[in-house]
C-alpha cells in the first residue's frame, strides 16, 4: 500500500490524543441519573423555597407543595432538607411509593448507597406505583447496587455511522506548498461515510474496602471502516491504570501508568507510553477541580526506507520523541440539569528535528443540558451538550522542504452539539454533529471538515 497523504494527520493525531487522555486522565465515577421530580425544571428563588417552607410546616400532609418544595430544594442543592421534607411525608403516609423513590434517588446522590437501594426496592413493592415510575427505578436500581460494590465494571458499547465532508483532509485552497513554492494539487477533497466501533471500560476495585483506595482501570478501542479511502481505517487501542489515595476530605491522588497503540490503514502509525498523576479536588458538591502532570513517550512511523522514509517523516505532524503535559480540568454543576465540563492543557513535544518540536495550547469545553424524554416510560434523562475546542500547534523552525521561511503554526478550531438519547435502562442512541477548521500558516495544512456521527449505544 502507497504511504498515506501527511494532510489528515494534524486531526487524526487530535482526534487519537484526545481519545487517549480522556481514558489516561480522569477517572469516570459512576453516576446515577436522576429524573425530574415531576418533570418540572427551571430556576426558582431562595425566597420561593421559604415560602414552600412555611406552607408545609403548616400543612405538613399536602403533598402537592411537598413535593414542589423537594424538587426546589434538590435543584438548589439543598438535598439534605429535601430528604427530611421526604421523611416527614412517609411518617405520616408509609404507603407512598413516590416519595420513596425519591428519598432513594436523594441518597444515592450523598452517596449513601445501601440507604438508597433499600429505599427503591420498597418502592418497587408498592402496589400504587405507575409503570413509568416503576421503569425510572429498575433503569436505575443496578446503578445503585453496583454504586455498594468493592468492584465496579462500567462501560458502553456504540456502533454507528459517520460522514465527512472533507474525509482527507486536503487543503482548503488546494494548493500545496513544496520547498516555499506554491503549487495546485492533481486531486481535491472528498467526502466519505465510515462505520464505526467504541467500546470504553472501566473497572473500580477498592481493594482495602470501601473506604479504603481505590484502583482504577480503563480502556478504550476504536476502530472505522471507510467507505471508499480505505487508507484512512483508523483503529485505536489505549488503558490507563492507578491507585488513587484520598490524602485529605474532598483531596484525592491518582499516579497512572498509561499507553496507546493506533493503526492507520494497514500501518502501526502510532504509539506510545508513559505515565502522570493527578489530583482532584472537590469544593462541595458543585465544584471539581483536577490539576494533572504528564509524560509519553511517542514512535511514530516514519514512512520507510531512504528516501521516501526521511521526506516523510519530516513533514509530519508529529515524530517520535517525548510529550510533557500540563493539565487542568474542571467541572462545574449549576443545577441537576445544567452542568459543565472544561479542560485546559499544555504540551511541550520534542524531537530529533527542531522543525517537528512544537508547543501545544489546548482549551476545551462543553454545556450539558439534561431535559425529560418525550415520554414518561422512557427512564432516563435525554442531555443535549454543546462544547467547542481550540489547539494551537506553534513548531520550533521552519520545514525547509516546505516552506524554508516560515515555522508552521496551527489554530485547530472545533465546534459541535452532542446528544445522548437514553431509550431503555441500558441503551439508546448517541451523536454529535462538528466542524473542525484548521487555520495555519502554511498552505498545506488549511482544512475543514464537517462531520455527523450517530448510532445505538449499550450500557453496562
Amino acid at each position: 500500500m502507497s504511504r498515506p497523504s501527511q494532510v489528515p494527520w494534524l486531526a487524526l493525531v487530535a482526534g487519537l490524543t484526545a481519545a487517549v487522555a480522556a481514558v489516561g486522565a480522569r477517572a469516570q465515577e459512576l453516576q446515577v441519573d436522576f429524573p425530574a421530580f415531576g418533570g418540572e425544571a427551571g430556576a426558582q428563588s431562595h425566597g420561593e423555597l421559604d415560602r414552600l417552607a412555611e406552607e408545609i410546616r403548616l400543612h405538613p400532609t399536602d403533598y402537592d407543595k411537598t413535593y414542589a418544595y423537594i424538587r426546589l430544594a434538590s435543584q438548589l442543592g439543598y438535598d439534605e432538607e429535601a430528604i427530611s421534607a421526604l421523611q416527614r411525608l412517609l411518617m405520616f403516609n408509609p404507603g407512598l411509593a413516590r416519595a420513596r423513590k425519591e428519598l432513594g434517588y436523594l441518597y444515592a446522590k450523598l452517596g449513601a448507597d445501601r440507604s438508597a437501594e433499600l429505599q427503591l426496592r420498597r418502592a418497587l413493592e408498592s402496589p400504587n406505583l405507575d409503570s413509568a415510575q416503576k421503569a425510572q427505578i429498575e433503569a436505575q436500581l443496578p446503578d445503585v447496587e453496583k454504586a455498594s460494590e468493592d468492584k465496579r465494571l462500567y462501560g458502553s458499547l456504540q456502533i454507528g455511522m459517520r460522514s465527512q465532508s472533507n474525509a482527507n483532509f486536503f487543503p482548503a485552497g488546494g494548493l500545496f506548498g513544496v520547498g516555499g513554492v506554491q503549487t495546485n494539487a492533481l486531486v481535491g477533497q472528498r467526502a466519505d461515510i465510515n462505520t464505526f466501533e467504541l467500546l470504553q471500560a472501566g473497572l473500580d476495585w477498592d481493594f482495602l474496602g470501601h473506604n479504603g483506595p481505590t484502583l482504577e482501570t480503563r480502556g478504550l478501542i476504536y476502530a472505522t471502516q471507510q467507505f471508499s479511502l480505505s487508507q484512512y481505517d483508523v483503529a485505536l487501542f489505549a488503558g490507563s491504570i492507578g491507585p488513587r489515595f484520598e490524602i485529605a476530605p474532598g483531596l484525592s491522588v491518582k499516579p497512572y501508568a498509561t499507553g496507546a497503540a493506533s493503526i492507520l490503514g494497514d500501518i502501526n502509525y502510532l504509539n506510545d507510553g508513559g505515565g502522570g498523576i493527578t489530583f482532584r479536588k472537590n469544593f462541595g458538591r458543585d465544584l471539581v477541580l483536577e490539576p494533572g502532570f504528564e509524560y509519553r513517550s511517542l514512535y511514530v512511523y516514519d514512512g520507510g526506507p531512504w528516501p521516501w522514509g526521511w521526506a516523510s517523516h519530516s513533514v509530519a505532524t508529529l515524530a517520535t520523541g517525548d510529550v510533557y503535559t500540563g493539565s487542568l480540568n474542571a467541572f462545574y454543576r449549576f443545577s441537576d440539569l445544567v452542568k459543565f465540563e472544561g479542560r485546559g492543557a499544555y504540551s511541550r513535544a520534542s524531537a530529533i528535528l527542531s522543525s517537528q518540536s512544537s508547543d501545544t495550547i489546548d482549551i476545551e469545553a462543553m454545556l450539558r443540558f439534561e431535559f425529560d424524554p418525550p415520554a414518561r416510560e422512557l427512564p432516563r434523562r435525554w442531555t443535549i451538550a454543546p462544547y467547542a475546542r481550540f489547539m494551537q500547534m506553534a513548531f520550533d523552525s521552519p520545514n525547509f522542504l516546505v516552506d524554508p521561511l516560515h515555522a508552521r503554526r496551527d489554530d485547530l478550531w472545533t465546534y459541535g452539539v452532542a446528544l445522548d438519547l437514553p431509550a431503555g435502562a441500558q441503551w439508546g442512541f448517541s451523536g454529535h454533529v462538528e466542524f473542525l477548521r484548521n487555520d495555519s500558516n502554511i498552505s498545506n495544512f488549511r482544512t475543514h471538515n464537517l462531520s455527523v456521527v450517530f448510532g445505538p449505544v449499550a450500557k453496562f
